[in-house]
């Protein structure tokens, strides 16, 4: 073998190494990966389909990456995106900036079991979603979802779902297929009906799992009436997880402009309590109280650390209109609860103080 034959052969053995013999077609080969990028398990070539989706997204939202492999914190599990956490937490496990849109482009990603979107502004979910179909935990809370794809149960193998602090209005009538579904949380929301289907689901309607997260909890929405009984009678009912952490449950109760409450005289009892206004507010905002029957009424302001931090009414109310400020000038940024007490049942509002 002459040198220059043997010349040729290393050349092509170096270029087979780096560029061309490491993947199988429809591969991308990169051995030049940041430390937010995970391989459980294969080597360094990647799904070009994957890569698509993730280019997509970032292009349509003009997110400040050079290329596929820089959003967020990504898994890849034998060349395929397993698991892709792209929530806008403010640090460097999420995105760098929000997502208000999801390209058709994410329905390539049918390897996918872990998708983590939280605290973004994406208010619809596009119709590639159903092709996600190994999707097992779906975390998108914190947006400004208005609904979820009609055909929710392609979604086959999904065991978490949060789509909590949203603007969901309705359910479809397929989440009820979802068999594998363990946790469900759809607290603060626009609910105010239901499918009847649920009570056919798998689900701990009441209890929580050894770490205090609830396997199921639907507070802060309106439902009033015609509601299907196994939610009417969970214990989580009225529950939600604090908006921020998700660390500790709160009491949500659903918003309904009229809550009938008997005594022990059977006589009705009615209050009506308005929405906090401005909310969002700087610093001051107003709660306004309708008793058609005298009573006692706490009005409770809490930071979402659950400790009391200020007290705007605890005595007895005559029947009538009632309207009650909250100066927050010496508190910081955020958003408080208000908790309104009366001697049957709770109340809670949400305000938001921006300075």
């Amino acid at each position: 073998m002459n040198r220059s034959f043997q010349y040729i052969l290393v050349l092509f053995s170096l270029i087979c190494e780096n560029l061309i013999c490491q993947c199988e077609e429809g591969f991308t080969y990169n051995n030049t990966l940041s430390n937010n990028i995970n391989i459980l398990l294969g080597d360094s070539c990647f799904y070009n389909d994957d890569l698509e989706g993730l280019s997509d997204l970032i292009s349509i939202n003009n997110l400040d990456y050079d290329n596929a492999f820089g959003i967020g914190t990504q898994s890849w599990f034998n060349g395929r995106l397993k698991i892709l956490v792209a929530g806008n937490y403010g640090n460097s496990s999420g995105v760098n900036d929000t997502i208000f849109s999801l390209p058709e482009s994410i329905g390539n990603w049918t390897g996918l079991s872990g998708l983590y979107l939280e605290w973004n502004r994406i208010s619809s979910l596009p119709s590639s979603f159903e092709n996600l179909k190994e999707l097992r935990s779906l975390y998108i809370s914190n947006n400004i979802l208005e609904g979820v794809i009609e055909n929710l149960d392609s979604l086959s193998n999904l065991k978490y779902l949060d789509l909590g602090y949203n603007k969901i209005n309705q359910l479809p009538i397929s989440i009820c297929s979802l068999a594998e579904l363990q946790y469900l949380w759809l607290f603060n929301n626009n609910l105010s009906s239901l499918p009847e289907c649920m009570c056919d689901m798998n689900i701990d309607w009441s209890s929580d799992d050894s770490a205090w997260f609830p396997f199921f909890a639907i507070g802060g929405n309106s439902l009033c009436e015609n509601i299907p009984e196994c939610i009417s009678n969970s214990e989580n009912f009225n529950i939600s997880l604090d908006q921020f952490y998700y660390s500790f449950q709160i009491d949500s109760p659903q918003e309904c402009d009229f809550a009938n409450i008997n005594d022990h005289s059977n006589i009705p009892y009615e209050i009506k309590i308005e929405n906090p206004y401005p909310n969002p507010f700087n610093p001051k905002t107003s709660i306004r109280i309708d008793l058609k029957k005298s009573g006692m009424v706490d009005i409770l302001i809490y930071d979402l650390k659950g400790s009391l931090i200020q007290i705007l009414n605890g005595q007895k109310l005559d029947a009538g209109e009632h309207t009650f400020n909250w100066d927050a000038g010496d508190y910081s940024n955020g958003i408080y609860l208000m908790k309104i007490n009366t001697t049957k049942k709770t109340f809670v509002k949400k305000v938001i103080l921006i300075k």
